[in-house]
């Protein structure tokens, strides 16, 4: 029992931390293409 909520803890960190990451990285990714597209069209 305790084992498998220690183990469903740590999938659950492990979701939000990949979520923080993903949405930490996302948004200067994004700012990036936008911009070089923007230029590389004009």
């Amino acid at each position: 029992m305790f084992n498998t909520l220690a183990s469903l803890q740590t999938a659950s960190a492990q979701r939000s931390v990949a979520a923080a990451w993903a949405n930490s990285v996302q948004t200067p990714v994004s700012f990036y293409f936008g911009y070089w597209f923007s230029h590389w069209r004009a």
